[in-house]
């Protein structure tokens, strides 16, 4: 018996609890838009969520192999054998600035480095013909 009583004075004391939670809550989940701090207007649509960064990325590239040094902070730059040409290699901020260029041949090896901490992005051509983008990030 009271075993009973003790079940329906929780249930009376929960019961009020769980209707003002979601009598108050209703109105805050129908405007999440507005705590996300994006707008959802008719026509828009919303922003893409970030991917996480990553260190480098690359385009088609078959003339030349970049990869990060794992203890410091700078790129290795490896060319390819691309049919026995001189290809150039471009790096640059994100402000379009020219920051470092090399003229590389098959299997040579340059390292990148003195570069500030942020995205660079890099352009290879062999004559007027693009070979390979991407960018790379010093962190």
């Amino acid at each position: 018996m009271k075993l009973k009583s003790t079940y329906s004075k929780l249930k009376s004391l929960i019961a009020p609890g769980i209707i003002s939670c979601v009598f108050f809550a209703q109105p805050l989940l129908a405007t999440a838009n507005s705590f996300t701090g994006f707008s959802s207007k008719p026509g828009e649509e919303e922003p893409a969520k970030k991917a996480k960064a990553r260190s480098f990325s690359s385009h088609n590239n078959s003339s030349v192999k970049i990869y990060p040094d794992i203890v410091k902070r700078e790129m290795h730059v490896v060319a390819k054998n691309n049919e026995g040409k001189e290809v150039d290699f471009f790096v640059f901020d994100l402000n379009g600035t020219l920051v470092q260029n090399y003229k590389m041949n098959a299997k040579d090896h340059y390292r990148i480095s003195g570069l500030a901490r942020g995205t660079y992005v890099y352009r290879v051509f062999c004559g007027d013909e693009e070979t390979a983008a991407g960018k790379f990030e010093i962190r």
